[in-house]
């Protein structure tokens, strides 16, 4: 008597195509979540780094009077600081706020903003005013409180040739040529805080 021959178990080809392109879609959903959180994680470091920074800047105006100084003028041909990892940048330091007496955090040279630009922690005062910014940090435009129409200029103006913090200007609050653009926005990009309070903030059609 001849045994009936049975098909040896196993996947055809076609099953096997299948579950490969199921574990790749499952692969880029992770890929994709876990950079969407690394992301988030960054910018609420960020966040935080700007805040603790600004509250030992107050601190500071309160106990001598005025806030750390780096320039004896606000406006042109003022001289304010970037962190050590500003590549942008010929005034970079550890210590980009003086005089504070804590170790500062220093800029992550993955986070970037419009076109890919790196971004800086910036700072500038005269000791009367001060502007302190993560300019141009953030990959998408914030809304939060700490959202200002005040800020630095784009960094072709870094280093020996740096300008001075501007207020809602159109050139780098993406309404240059008169169309607004949310995407041309440093403001929007950026963390600021200030002592200014008569800055007309007031932003364009479509900020």
């Amino acid at each position: 008597m001849a045994w009936a021959r049975t098909k040896n178990p196993g996947f055809t080809i076609v099953e096997l195509l299948i579950v490969v392109v199921v574990i790749g879609i499952l692969a880029a959903i992770v890929i994709v979540a876990y950079n969407g959180i690394t992301s988030q994680a960054k910018i609420a470091k960020v966040r935080q780094d700007m805040s603790s920074v600004n509250k030992q800047i107050l601190a500071y105006h309160a106990l001598n009077g005025e806030y750390p100084v780096t320039s004896t003028t606000m406006t042109t041909g003022a001289t304010f600081l970037t962190d050590e990892n500003c590549s942008a940048s010929s005034v970079r330091t550890a210590q980009w706020v003086p005089d504070l007496d804590v170790t500062l955090p220093q800029s992550d040279q993955s986070m970037t903003g419009i076109n890919g630009t790196i971004g800086c922690y910036t700072y500038l005062s005269d000791g009367t005013d001060y502007v302190l910014s993560a300019w141009n940090v953030l990959s998408s435009p914030s809304t939060d409180n700490a959202y200002r129409r005040l800020g630095f200029r784009e960094y072709g103006f870094y280093g020996s040739n740096a300008h001075y913090y501007l207020c809602n200007h159109q050139n780098i609050g993406g309404n240059s040529g008169g169309t607004y653009n949310i995407n041309n926005d440093y403001y929007k990009r950026s963390i600021t805080y200030t002592s200014y309070t008569n800055c007309n903030e007031t932003p364009p059609s479509g900020a």
